[in-house]
């Protein structure tokens, strides 16, 4: 007699469903998986269900359980309402219970977004943001942001909400059972779920969803135990995901996610068993690396899945082999697995303030069970699967952002590959999926809104004006760099240039005076009138004429016991404020303008010595003398050195390219320690940038930037070269912002110290 048989075309082309993917959606009907072929009643251990039991044989009795999920929601359906005919005596050995399925065609943690570097609101210049914050994105069927099944390395804009109600439903004849004498089964399933996420941080997510589930199967074949209707309520799956974007701005994204599925018992809604589940997660976002921002997005997921929902229910009390698979099938109860999930999507928007979306989705999901060999599920005879651990199969569907967070969902699920009877349930042939989601940011919308043009203001009135004049000589020849100053009105002075001409700044209305001093001290006060909105002419006229004359200073440094010490002497007067180096003899020798200056000598080691002296006309050197007493070392803990280099215990910083203000202190700091140790003759500042802008340019001026304080702190200028290397040495890669920090250093070379070591 003939209990269960599958069709031979079906059993061929199980076979050939590993083959299908993209262009499963062409396959004529034939080709969609099916489970492997149950064995004719003559091979099979159970009882015959062509016959009842005999007269006074027990009816079998059984307990129902639930489901696991296939993709990071680690949870299934498990409660029970079955019913059963055996030996023309209702029997129900699963009266009260409500059983929900779900076998290969797993929703998993699902997930939209982008995101980039700073803030959590994405730029404008983001493909991924609409009016300055991000995209709109749902999750997926019964897990985080994502698309269907699978989940994307992101977690959308922080303290964004999603919502999510999804349906899935099939109907198939023969589907598990097809004999020639009772006919085919009708198998048809719905399922119902509502998901809901919060993404608390920029980097994570928590989802909750809630699933249940009926499932009906018609047939003519007497005996089975396996009830006709089941009903699954209130499995949950909670779980969170945490994933980093980075590399333009997003480009890829990296993740994990772990859940828990709570399964409800046989007999009451309250949880039984536990699933537990993880996922590593990888999204590559090409929009971020093409110019026009091509939508393409790839994702995969790989993770396990701890499957309890075996535990739920005692198989070995189901004595037909039939009435077992069918009921394994409807209730959705599955094995511990590894799972694949792989998406391609192409998220594109429309409309003028890109309002609208369209996200066409296929998604391949393989599943492999790493659970020993359940031979109590195995059919005798049954044809084997290509790959007996494996359930395999495809997803087309696309999902639309119709308006504001709103999204629509359609999809298809193709069953490629069903395992072996020992390791899963079957895979449905195809089921359609519905679904409605809503996403809420609470971020506001930024819109670019045009400004109105009005005719510009008119200007404003001329209130002011300025003195345009000349100073010259007795001889009416021009007397270049007279200094010209403003008593009462500013501290700025100006200098006449090489024709002896000035301009002054505007002044109101009125009578200014000025103050006029020549390079030999002559001095002139004049006043001039100034016109509204006029420029006003002035010469000056110094009947002496402008010829200051010069002469040569003979400084001399030594120390407290008259030996010579090599310094450095700033002079400062007749418009010079600038530093001389001495010979290593310690003298220095300088043509300087008549009048009256002053110097301080510096020289590391030493106190600074100040001095007064006049420049007088004439041949005849003036001597200035001056002795530097050493002075008391000042410790400097943040500072040390060797003899190849200086050590900064705290490190330099830039406000763009000027030395920062908080790293005034350290330079303090090396400043007092190089005029304590003469040793170190020269030194170099190296600096190194990243690869951003023009780093040759921006290290060379900060270099110089930390070469001019340190020279205003009295280091003498010949010991300290500036060099800027740019983004020519890096010691980590510029792809982050933890290391581009690590490549904006500053490096202090010892260059040149006593001994002549270099």
């Amino acid at each position: 007699m003939t209990r269960t048989r599958r069709a031979d075309r079906r059993a061929r082309n199980h076979r050939a469903g590993a083959a299908l993917f993209i262009g499963v959606c062409a396959a004529p009907a034939g080709a969609l998986a099916a489970p492997p072929a149950l064995p004719d009643d003559n091979r099979s251990g159970g009882i015959e269900a062509d016959e009842p039991p005999a007269e006074g044989e027990p009816a079998a009795e059984g307990e129902a359980g639930g489901e696991a999920s296939g993709s990071i929601e680690a949870g299934g359906e498990a409660s029970v309402d079955a019913g059963a005919d055996v030996g023309g005596a209702v029997v129900d050995p699963f009266a009260g219970l409500d059983v929900g399925d779900e076998e290969g065609d797993d929703a998993g943690a699902k997930g939209k977004g982008k995101g980039k570097g700073k803030g959590d609101a994405a730029k404008d210049k983001d493909p991924a943001s609409i009016g300055g914050r991000r995209e709109p994105a749902v999750n997926t069927v019964r897990g985080g942001l994502g698309l269907f099944g699978t989940s994307l390395a992101d977690v959308g804009g922080q303290h964004s909400v999603r919502f999510g109600l999804h349906t899935d439903f099939f109907r198939r004849s023969g589907f598990i059972y097809d004999s020639s004498r009772f006919g085919q089964d009708t198998n048809s399933r719905f399922r119902g779920t509502v998901n809901i996420g919060y993404s608390p941080a920029k980097w994570g997510e928590v989802f909750l969803s809630i699933s249940s589930q009926a499932n009906r199967n018609l047939r003519e074949q007497p005996g089975r135990q396996d009830a006709v209707t089941n009903f699954a309520l209130g499995d949950i799956d909670l779980g969170f995901k945490g994933a980093h974007r980075f590399y333009r701005g997003g480009a890829i994204g990296l993740g994990g996610q772990l859940a828990l599925g709570l399964l409800s018992g046989t007999t009451k809604l309250t949880t039984e068993r536990v699933n537990f589940g993880f996922d590593f997660l990888f999204t590559l976002d090409v929009r971020y690396l093409t110019a026009k921002a091509f939508p393409f997005r790839f994702t995969t997921n790989i993770g396990w899945l701890l499957d309890n929902s075996l535990k739920i229910l005692d198989w070995s009390r189901i004595s037909d082999s039939t009435s077992r698979e069918v009921t394994r099938f409807a209730l959705g109860v599955n094995h511990s697995r590894v799972r694949m999930r792989y998406g391609v999507d192409f998220p594109m928007r429309f409309g003028k303030d890109r309002q609208f979306g369209i996200d066409p989705i296929a998604e391949l999901s393989w599943d492999v069970s790493t659970h020993g060999e359940q031979t109590l599920f195995g059919q005798p005879g049954a044809d084997p699967a290509p790959l007996p651990r494996s359930s395999l199969w495809s997803t087309l569907g696309v999902r639309a952002n119709v308006v504001s967070g709103l999204h629509l969902d359609l999809a298809l699920d193709i069953g490629m590959m069903s395992p072996n009877f020992e390791f899963a349930p079957p895979v449905p042939p195809w089921q359609l999926l519905l679904g409605l989601g809503y996403a809420f940011d609470p971020r506001p919308v930024i819109k670019e809104v045009p400004a109105e043009v009005g005719p510009p203001p008119p200007p404003p009135a001329v209130t002011d004006g300025r003195i345009v004049g000349q100073v010259v000589d007795g001889q009416g020849a021009p007397l270049a760099g007279a200094i010209i100053s403003f008593p009462g009105l500013t501290t700025t002075s100006i200098l006449t240039d090489e024709s002896g001409s000035f301009t002054t700044f505007r002044f109101p209305e009125g009578e200014v005076t000025m103050i006029v001093t020549l390079a030999n001290g002559q001095t002139q006060e004049v006043a001039a009138a100034v016109a509204s909105g006029q420029e006003t002419s002035l010469t000056v006229t110094f009947e002496e004429g402008g010829a200051a004359g010069s002469g040569i200073l003979d400084g001399s440094f030594v120390d407290e016991q008259g030996a010579p010490v090599q310094a450095s002497f700033q002079v400062i007067g007749q418009g010079i404020d600038e530093p001389f180096g001495s010979t290593a003899d310690g003298v220095v020798r300088i043509e300087l303008p008549a009048g009256d200056y002053r110097g301080i000598a510096r020289a590391a080691g030493y106190e600074d010595a100040a001095v007064n002296f006049t420049i007088t006309p004439g041949d005849e050197m003036i001597a200035v003398r001056a002795t530097l007493k050493r002075g008391t070392p000042v410790e400097t803990p943040n500072v040390s050195a060797s003899g190849k280099g200086i050590r900064l215990k705290k490190s330099i910083s830039f406000k763009g390219d000027e030395v920062s203000e908080k790293s005034q202190a350290i330079l303090d700091e090396l400043a007092i320690f190089l005029k304590g140790h003469p040793e170190f003759q020269e030194i170099e500042i190296g600096v190194h940038t990243d690869d951003r802008g023009n780093p040759g340019q921006r290290s060379t001026q900060r270099a110089e930037n930390v070469r001019s304080y340190l020279l205003g702190q009295g280091v003498s200028p010949d010991r300290v070269v500036a060099k800027g290397y740019g983004d020519r040495n890096p010691i980590a890669v510029n792809l982050t912002a933890s290391g581009r920090a690590k490549n904006n250093r500053v490096v202090l070379k010892v260059t040149k110290q006593s001994g002549g070591g270099e």
